[in-house]
């Protein structure tokens, strides 16, 4: 007999064999406790968590490391805007062109002072071009070996990047452009900065009678800088046809000057070259053969040879080249805006390049200004219109690109129009 209940069903549970899984073999009862799992689980996610903060804590290191290498600015404070009634810009060095320039004659004088009024004379409702989805830095490089400073610009490239179209388009101002200088008057386009810095650079761009079209951000780096960047790279391969070795070489001899460095000629024969970073730099300032146009052209195909070299580096190699080139360059960049284009640059590497000339072919004459120096006359009306087509992506009929001083449309290169052929 038993004493109660409770005891009874003990001893039966004890006395009953114990149940076979379906394949006939025993099932042989866990020895892991619940505890013991939950325990496991959250020992895992802890390490995860600390390995995951650890992760975030070194990338925040190296942007901080990173950003901290540039020289940020928000302009160039220290140059100061001449009055108008001065018609000559500050600047410490001699602009580069022609030697001695012919006098003008009478109807270049007469031709001159019908652009100037033109220039005078030119709508100023034209509005902002502006896209959200489009976004541009300008790219500055110098002569200038005080850091920080730009004398003048002789390269002007805008880099835009056009999320909507994921497109990037290269577009070189050319710097002999005639342009109005905000409370300044009539000048070159490269003048802007030697009168007020960046900022009046950005102006210039800017302006309603020019080309209206909103700079994001800038960047500045001098040209030794550039070289020496080019150098890690490995730099370019081009070839050189043989009227073009003598001038290149006298270029090469003022970098070799302007960087302390062995000069490095090209043999007096033409051909394909692997030219090092001092002759790349020699090879983007050259401009006796094709003049502005050429050698603004030679500077995006520049740029495009090295960033397709830069893919193809090493993360070693990538952030070694990352520290040189970001304390080589004085910029307006933001924390956030930086930390913005780290985060979006996987994408942009997918994006379709493009590169162009503004003003462009078909939008100017060429002439001479009053020191007899070579200017580009431009059409900015239809030039507005053309930045609008290629950078921006809008529609455009025949009527809006084509300039009213030749009666003929600019040349527009349509991407979409290659894929279809």
């Amino acid at each position: 007999m038993y004493d109660d209940e409770n005891s009874r069903e003990e001893r039966e549970e004890e006395q009953t064999p114990a149940r076979r899984p379906a394949g006939g073999k025993h099932q042989k009862p866990s020895s892991r406790r619940p505890g013991r799992r939950k325990r496991t689980v959250r020992t895992v996610l802890i390490v995860l968590a600390v390995l995951v903060l650890a992760v975030v804590l070194a990338l925040v290191f190296l942007f901080q490391h990173m950003y901290g290498l540039m020289n940020i600015r928000s302009g160039q404070e220290e140059a100061t805007p001449t009055p108008l009634a001065d018609a000559t810009p500050i600047t410490t060095a001699t602009p580069e062109p022609t030697a001695t320039p012919e006098p003008l004659t009478e109807e270049e004088l007469a031709a001159l002072e019908e652009q100037m009024l033109k220039n005078s004379l030119q709508e100023e409702a034209e509005e902002l071009i502006y896209d959200e989805d489009v976004y541009n830095i300008l790219l500055l490089g110098s002569d200038s070996r005080v850091e920080g400073n730009i004398e003048r610009s002789d390269a002007m490239i805008m880099v835009s990047v056009n999320k909507r179209t994921q497109e990037i388009w290269l577009t070189s101002f050319m710097r002999d452009t005639l342009v109005t200088i905000p409370d300044w008057g009539s000048g070159h386009l490269n003048w802007a900065t030697s009168i007020g810095g960046v900022d009046m650079l950005i102006s210039t761009l800017e302006s309603e009678k020019n080309f209206a079209i909103q700079v994001d951000n800038w960047a500045l780096v001098d040209f030794v800088s550039f070289a020496e960047i080019a150098e890690m790279i490995g730099g370019i391969t081009v070839y050189v046809p043989l009227e073009e070795i003598p001038d290149l070489n006298v270029r090469v001899r003022e970098v070799a000057q302007m960087m302390d460095a062995e000069r490095t000629y090209l043999p007096e024969e033409e051909g394909v070259y692997d030219l090092n970073g001092l002759q790349t730099l020699a090879y983007i300032r050259e401009r006796k053969i094709g003049g502005d146009t050429g050698r603004s052209t030679r500077q995006r195909e520049a740029l495009i040879q090295l960033w397709d070299k830069v893919k193809q580096m090493s993360l070693t190699e990538q952030y070694e080249l990352a520290e040189k080139i970001m304390s080589t360059i004085t910029t307006d960049l933001t924390r956030g805006e930086c930390l913005s284009l780290l985060l979006s640059a996987p994408s942009f590497l997918q994006y379709d390049i493009y590169t162009q000339q503004c003003p462009v072919a078909g939008s100017f004459w060429r002439g001479r200004d009053y020191d007899g120096l070579s200017i580009y006359n431009a059409d900015f009306a239809v030039n507005r219109n053309f930045l609008r087509a290629t950078i921006y992506g809008e529609e455009m009929t025949q009527a809006d690109l084509t300039s009213s001083w030749t009666g003929s449309p600019v040349l527009v290169w349509w991407p979409e129009e290659e894929e279809a052929s």
